[in-house]
Order: C-alpha cells, then sequence, then structure tokens
C-alpha cells in the first residue's frame, strides 16, 4: 500500500517531517477554530456570560461565523432584560454586532474591538431589580473586550411613573475600554442633552458594574456642555456654555463646574444680560432633577448667591424651579434690566436682597408662573430721570423747611421693605423710602403687566407744613401746623400713590387727617 505522503528523493527528510507536522497542526487548529467558533456555541456562550455577570436575562437572536479571510464573529438581535420585569423595555438591546475572533480570544473568553449598531439602553427604575439571582453577579471577571465602539445610539431612563415621559439622551459616539464585571471602564463618549438642548462631550470612566442595581454603578469624568438652549425651558433665555467634573453614580452624579450665559433672559419684558456661575449640582440621571447645592454667579455686575432644586416634572420642557437667592452686595440697574428693556436703568445704586423663588412649569409667560418673595434694601440710590431728580431734590428741600435760593446737597435715596411676587402682580409691605429732610412709608401694589401703580402710606418730613410750602401761603397754613404733627416731626402727612411707572399721581388723603392715631 502506497504511503498518503511520499517524501520526493531530493527533500531531506527532516525538512518533510518538518513540513508535515506543521500542515497537520493548522489543520487541528482550523478544526479546533470551527469548533470553538460554532454559532450554537457562541450563542451559549454570550448569553450565559452575559446573565451570570449582570445578573439579568440575556438572549441573542442569531451568530454567524466566518473563517475567511480571518475569523470574525456578527450577531444581531442581542437584548438583556430585567427578570420578572416583562413590564420593561428590554435594558439592553443591540440590533448588530461584528467582532475579529481568533481561536485563543474565544479560549480565554477575550476579544479586541467590538463594534456595535442600533444600541439602546433603558436604565430601569431604581429597586426595580430585585434580589441578586445568582453569587456569581458582580464577580471580577478582568478584561472581557478591549474595545467597545458604537454610533447613533440612544440611552433612556425609565421613570417610575408609566405615565411620565422617558429622559432620553442621543449618542452620537461612545467608546468603551477595559470591558469587564469587576473593575473600572474608562469612556469617551458625545451625546445631545435633551433639555436644555446642547452638546456634550465627555470622558472618563464607569465601574465596576453594580449587578443589584445598575443605577448605583460609580462614575467619575469631566464634561464639556457647548451651545445648551435655554429657551427650551419655558420663559428662560440664552445659550449656555459649561464645563467641569462629576462623579457618583447614576441616581446622584455631583458636578463641579462652570458656566457661562452671554445672553441669559428671563420672559419678564427685560433684555439679555451676561450670567457667569461657578457651581455645584447634585443631578439625578435617570430623571433629569438637579439639586444645587451652592451657585456663585454674576449677573452683569451683580454678585447673586443661589441653592435650591430645578425638578423634572412629566412632560418635554416641564421644570420645577425653587430657589433661594442673596444678592449680598449688588447693583439695582442690573436686577431691573432683568425686567425692564429701558435706554436708560429707571435707578442705579446699591442693592441687598434675600428672596425665595418659585417658577412652575406652564406655557405661560413667566411674569404670570413667577412666585417670589423676600426683603430688600437699596442705598444711594439715584433716578436717572433729570425731571425725577429735580422733584425729588425739591421734595427734599421742602421737607427740610428750606427756601428757594438755598442750596440742597445732591439728593441719594435710600429704599428697603418686603416684596411679593404672584400672578404678574407686586405686593410691597413695610416700603421705606428716604431722602435728606423726609421719609415715605408705603405698603400697596404694582402691577408687572400693566406697570399700575396702588400705594397708600404717609410721608414725614422734618419741617412743617407751613415751612414746607413756604412763600405767602405758609401765613395762612401756619395755624394749621398742630394738626399734622406726629412722633416729633414736622409733618406727617398720609398719601396716596396711583397711576403708572410713566406717570404717578401724588395724593393727599385729607379724610385719613383725622382718623389717624
Amino acid at each position: 500500500m502506497q504511503p498518503f505522503f511520499r517524501r520526493p528523493p531530493s527533500l531531506p527528510r527532516w525538512l518533510f517531517w518538518a513540513g508535515l507536522s506543521a500542515l497537520v497542526g493548522i489543520a487541528v487548529l482550523a478544526a479546533l477554530t470551527a469548533w470553538a467558533l460554532r454559532p450554537a456555541h457562541l450563542r451559549a456562550l454570550v448569553s450565559d456570560g452575559l446573565t451570570r455577570h449582570l445578573n439579568l436575562d440575556a438572549t441573542v437572536a442569531e451568530i454567524s461565523v466566518s473563517l475567511v479571510p480571518r475569523p470574525r464573529i456578527t450577531g444581531r438581535g442581542l437584548t438583556v432584560r430585567v427578570p420578572g420585569r416583562p413590564d420593561l423595555p428590554p435594558f439592553i438591546s443591540i440590533d448588530s454586532f461584528s467582532v475579529d475572533a481568533g481561536l485563543f480570544a474565544v479560549l480565554r473568553k477575550h476579544v479586541g474591538t467590538v463594534h456595535a449598531d442600533g444600541l439602546k439602553i433603558s436604565v430601569p427604575p431604581s429597586g426595580s431589580r430585585g434580589s441578586l439571582s445568582s453569587g456569581e453577579a458582580g464577580e471580577p471577571t478582568g478584561v472581557i473586550v478591549d474595545h467597545f465602539v458604537t454610533h447613533n445610539a440612544q440611552l433612556t431612563f425609565v421613570p417610575r411613573n408609566p405615565a411620565r415621559t422617558p429622559l432620553m439622551f442621543a449618542i452620537h459616539e461612545l467608546n468603551v475600554r477595559n470591558i469587564g464585571f469587576g473593575g473600572t471602564m474608562p469612556f469617551d463618549a458625545r451625546l445631545t442633552n435633551p433639555i436644555p438642548t446642547g452638546l456634550v462631550t465627555a470622558s472618563g470612566s464607569i465601574g465596576p458594574w453594580n449587578a443589584e442595581d445598575a443605577t448605583r454603578t460609580a462614575l467619575t469624568g469631566r464634561y464639556n456642555f457647548v451651545d445648551a438652549d435655554l429657551t427650551t425651558i419655558n420663559g428662560i433665555g440664552g445659550t449656555l456654555d459649561s464645563t467641569g467634573e462629576f462623579t457618583g453614580n447614576l441616581e446622584a452624579i455631583k458636578v463641579v463646574g462652570l458656566a457661562n450665559v452671554p445672553n441669559f433672559s428671563l420672559d419678564l419684558g427685560g433684555r439679555p444680560l451676561p450670567l457667569t456661575s461657578n457651581f455645584v449640582a447634585i443631578v439625578n440621571g435617570t430623571d433629569g432633577t438637579t439639586e444645587l447645592e451652592n451657585v456663585d454667579a454674576v449677573l452683569v455686575t451683580t454678585p447673586l448667591n443661589v441653592k435650591g432644586a430645578i425638578r423634572n416634572l412629566p412632560g418635554p420642557g416641564n421644570r420645577h424651579v425653587e430657589l433661594a437667592v442673596i444678592v449680598p452686595d449688588g447693583r439695582v440697574e442690573d436686577l431691573l434690566a432683568l425686567a425692564l428693556d429701558t435706554p436708560k436703568p429707571v435707578m442705579v445704586g446699591d442693592v441687598m436682597l434675600k428672596a425665595k423663588l418659585t417658577l412652575p412649569p406652564g406655557k405661560e409667560r413667566v411674569r404670570d408662573r413667577i412666585a417670589l418673595s423676600g426683603s430688600f434694601g437699596l442705598i444711594d440710590t439715584k433716578f436717572t430721570s433729570s425731571l425725577v431728580q429735580d422733584k425729588l431734590s425739591e421734595f427734599s428741600r421742602r421737607s427740610q423747611g428750606k427756601k428757594k435760593e438755598e442750596p440742597v446737597e445732591r439728593v441719594m435715596t435710600d429704599l428697603s421693605g418686603t416684596f411679593a411676587v404672584a400672578k404678574s402682580r407686586v405686593v410691597l409691605n413695610g416700603i421705606k423710602f428716604q431722602v435728606p429732610g423726609a421719609t415715605v412709608k408705603l405698603d400697596g401694589t404694582y402691577g408687572l403687566a400693566s406697570e399700575s401703580l396702588d400705594f397708600r402710606g404717609t410721608l414725614s418730613m422734618r419741617a412743617t407744613v407751613s415751612q414746607a410750602i413756604g412763600g405767602f401761603k405758609s401765613i395762612f397754613i401756619k395755624p394749621f401746623d398742630g394738626l399734622f404733627r406726629r412722633n416729633g416731626q414736622g409733618a406727617v402727612l398720609p398719601i396716596r400713590i396711583i397711576g403708572t411707572r410713566e406717570k404717578p399721581e401724588f395724593k393727599l388723603e385729607v379724610g385719613r387727617i383725622f382718623k389717624r392715631d
């Protein structure tokens, strides 16, 4: 019987057997590769491995293998679901994926780069997992994928209440490295933030994987948020850029950063203003709620300190804002510019303010939805209108009982009181308005839309009524000076201010003169 292989007479024996051994090795290796890469085996390997380590139910619809020009695995219909929760969408689903893999990679359960298309991640509400079903879940596995690459993916946070609209992020690029279940996994991502709408680029690490509750998996990194359109939040305007660092988990991401809005505005009738801030916030990535631990901001030149919360409610753009605002030493013209778009500010001066602000969601204008209450103080304030300033100077001169030819110092006004804003109406109480020689105390209302005034109070002057009137008429008024004296003042007059901001009317309420205590 002739042998299957015959050595050519001219070929050395050792070279013949070496070549034959190599051919046999290649054949055996090919057979082992074909056996290890058989689709049924790979489907079980992927689904069982994900199920065991993620503590979730994993399935793969189809896996196919091609061996030339090099071993390549492709698959489709990979889904990972929360056990016992058919009402929830798949936690992870991938339309199709591919990976180059050789025999040794498969035997070591380790692959190089996985490319995925149609990735959708739907993070379930916290606490929806239940107890661990496997003691192996979350155990260290080492690196099983060197590099995971996907484009045009989608990240959704499933709300606890099915009636609520899910929070969705469009992921344009995602690269994750050193994927395993017992260590940290570096990542780079580029995605669109839904509200306010803007582009986010981030890099950092995620893990180790928390098999009991995925929302508690740790993450840390840096971000860059650009061209965020604040108009996607009804009543607010401007374009925001922000950079910073984050750490925590999806339920509580601590963010420390800087923000800049060169054209910030509120729907109050004012004009856009520059706003910058340093902030520390806790973001709940599962529902978009932001707790503002501390915000140090500057509006034009006015410093503000803000604490509070911006809560995400059902429906697109629905944010419920609750803030505590302190202005320790600012400029009143900066604050007025948010509400009044005038060629020049109504008044200028120093301002101190403490306020609580609530802005519920809605389609109405901010001035119709905002609720604001607190106290304020204006120091060394001057009205920019020369007509108003002249009247104040004349008022101050008369209140001091000075003659017309006597000079008066430059009138600077102090103003303080408490306020409450609701339904486009400002209620002012305990207002104390001071100029040299006189004090005005008022309570009343101001309409933000109509600019209407309705205030009642008292005017206290150092001078008597006759001194304030001066001239020939004072002779006839002088006998009545005692009628107006109160509390050591020369005169205390009951007054009312009505009309509009542009055309105020000052009236003496004669009927109240005899009714005062």
